[in-house]
């Protein structure tokens, strides 16, 4: 699969991205600021693509994917999940360098970000449940993304490392994760 096309499958799954609360819910801007986040960074992608950085686009699309994954199975959004699978050959070689950079970069950030990060509620809630899950969707996913670079695969990893985080910048901004630790490490 191409960006082009995820980025149309993306854009279907945005067609069908309805908040899961009431307008007027407390969690309301929550699921508000999920999709807000969602189609950002995927005008981001659609951006970075037209302007032959593939590297960027990458990482910009699977951010958003994770945003918009998570927001759904929290419930904060009704709609499709986006199905984000692993793009290949999408990078040129020569944007290797730089590829071989962001992945680095993105596993380490992940990886602090995931040990950074918290449940927020009290433990005897259903919610805090909920914040266990985001954190450890983040951390498996992390594993993964360092077993990807560790073997050369630094397309892979990006994007692993990009959507997990997007699932750990859901939990905060939804409030069922605390950060604390380096705040400048999540959205909020």
């Amino acid at each position: 699969m191409t960006v082009a096309a995820s980025l149309d499958r993306l854009d279907a799954c945005l067609a069908r991205a309805r908040p899961g609360v009431r307008e007027d819910a407390l969690l309301a801007p929550a699921a508000s600021d999920c999709l807000e986040m969602v189609r950002a960074y995927r005008t981001d992608a659609a951006v970075f693509a037209a302007r032959d950085d593939p590297v960027n686009a990458l990482a910009a699309l699977a951010y958003a994917c994770g945003w918009l994954d998570a927001a759904l199975v929290l419930g904060l959004l009704d709609g499709t999940e986006t199905g984000a699978g692993l793009l290949r050959g999408t990078v040129p070689g020569r944007h290797a360098a730089r590829l071989g950079e962001k992945a680095r970069r993105y596993a380490a950030m992940l990886g602090s970000a995931a040990l950074s990060a918290g449940p927020a509620p009290d433990p005897a809630s259903p919610a805090h449940a909920a914040a266990l899950t985001v954190v450890a969707v983040a951390r498996a996913f992390h594993g993964a993304a360092a077993a990807l670079l560790a073997g050369g695969d630094c397309e892979a990893s990006v994007q692993v490392s990009s959507y997990a985080h997007g699932w750990l910048d859901a939990g905060v901004r939804s409030g069922l994760l605390a950060v604390g630790g380096d705040r400048s490490l999540f959205a909020v």
